[in-house]
């Protein structure tokens, strides 16, 4: 308030980030170190995994640009650290779902031998096929398990550039 008892006027800044459930806090933590006011929307109704951030941030924040850039490197970092978890699973995936369709080709082929009498073959097919439909939830697990322990150093340090960032971004917005 000014002498005069009116407020002054303050021109803000506004954003809209629609982010994962999982890394709500993640950024609910870093964003107000970048200068930004958070207002967290739940759940969104056509997205049942994501939640929207409504942001607003005083333009005339003193190293504004600088802020920026720190907030372009958190941003950047996030990316990179949402494809090395995607990729991390997506190869398991893959080879769960190859391993179910050749046990279901096996089982197919156990069916149309079932129909010439070929008891051997179908024995060996079922058996096969069989393994080959309760196998690739294991093999999943194992391979994810696998692949997030070769990651965890690479998100690790990553994870650590971030702290690095917000704290350096908090340095400049949060100056007394």
């Amino acid at each position: 308030m000014t002498k005069t008892g009116q407020r002054q006027f303050i021109a803000y800044e506004y954003r809209e980030l629609i982010v994962d459930d999982y890394l709500r806090d993640f950024y609910a933590d870093a964003y107000p170190n970048f200068g930004w006011e958070l207002k967290i929307t739940d759940s969104l109704a056509n997205k049942p995994h994501k939640v929207r951030f409504n942001m607003k941030r005083n333009r005339q924040l003193l190293n504004q640009s600088e802020l920026k850039r720190l907030q372009n490197q958190f941003e950047s970092q996030m990316a990179v650290i949402k494809q090395i978890e995607r990729k991390a699973r997506l190869l398991p995936t893959i080879q769960a779902c190859l391993i179910g369709l050749f046990g279901l080709f096996f089982m197919i082929m156990a069916i149309f031998l079932a129909r010439q009498d070929h008891w051997v073959f179908v024995t060996v097919l079922g058996l096969l096929g069989l393994a080959g439909l309760c196998l690739p939830m294991y093999w999943f697990k194992r391979q994810f398990q696998r692949a997030e322990k070769q990651n965890q150093l690479s998100l690790d340090q990553r994870y650590d550039f971030i702290y690095d960032i917000c704290q350096k971004a908090h340095a400049l917005s949060h100056f007394n």
